[in-house]
């Protein structure tokens, strides 16, 4: 399925205004001079190269997709059960996380429209192939909400054509209902010892930065990293990378899954021992 999707995307981006801006990208950056630019400065400039390698990231770090599934409805398979948002997704960085953002929730969103459109009985390829063509939409229009309201209208259209092709397939709507429950987790955090400075990123985010080949610990190369609130909870969602320093130079870094700290309330980020030396 996965190839398949892959593939399909790699198509429609090949096919759209925004495929020719890659290329024409790619073919300028040849001819200057080569400087580092930030994450978000690379999704930015390039933002069709970018949306596959977030797309590509998303598959290998988040399986918040295949947890949520759930079974298709009687009245039809509804696009937007999930209610994908930034803010479910990504918690506070919602809006630090900008464009790369949104590009983790459509990647999440077409993920799972993957996997249940299977279940719903329509075939692999043409369903990626919709997908693909989704996604292309949205790559052309800078992943706006309107662009996603057209584009989501699209799909629905071209799906049920194939529907009608596709023997007992399920019929496909897009209502707006959110059924899931949200993903941010409202923490506290406190440091073991006390009064170290904390800072945190999603883990996505930070795999992200990775990938493109960046230092993911760098605040200025990877440019979604948040100081931690003193004066109330933190919005967090999902896997988060964290990074504290104390006043006498020590630091600790790691990451940590929320949900883990729902009872408590409160994550504590503590100061590891110095490793035995013989």
């Amino acid at each position: 399925m996965k190839k398949t999707a892959a593939i399909a995307l790699m198509a429609c981006l090949s096919a759209t205004p925004a495929g020719a801006q890659t290329e024409r990208a790619s073919e300028a950056s040849k001819s200057q001079p080569t400087t580092v630019q930030s994450s978000s400065e690379k999704v930015r400039d390039n933002p069709a190269a970018q949306y596959v390698l977030v797309k590509t990231v998303v598959g290998q770090v988040m399986g918040v997709v295949d947890a949520r599934a759930m079974a298709i409805e009687p009245e039809g398979y509804n696009l937007l059960k999930y209610c994908w948002t930034a803010e479910n997704v990504l918690g506070d960085w919602a809006e630090r996380a900008g464009l790369t953002g949104a590009m983790v929730v459509r990647a999440l969103e077409t993920r799972s429209w993957q996997r249940d459109l299977a279940r719903a009985g329509y075939p692999e390829g043409p369903a990626a192939e919709a997908i693909g063509r989704y996604e292309a939409m949205l790559v052309r229009a800078g992943f706006t909400d309107a662009a996603r309201s057209r584009a989501v209208d699209a799909l629905v259209v071209d799906l049920d054509g194939l529907r009608l092709k596709t023997p007992g397939a399920a019929q496909v709507r897009a209502v707006h209902r959110c059924d899931g429950q949200r993903r941010s987790l409202a923490l506290n955090y406190v440091t073991a010892p006390e009064d170290g400075r904390a800072r945190f990123m999603p883990y996505v985010l930070h795999q992200i930065c990775q990938v493109q080949q960046l230092n993911a610990d760098d605040p200025i190369r990877c440019d979604y990293w948040m100081y931690g609130k003193t004066d109330k909870p933190m919005s967090f969602a999902g896997e988060t990378v964290y990074s504290v320093r104390w006043l006498d130079g020590s630091t600790a870094n790691g990451r940590f899954d929320p949900e883990q700290s729902r009872s408590a309330g409160t994550v504590t980020l503590r100061l590891r021992p110095p490793k035995a030396t013989k």
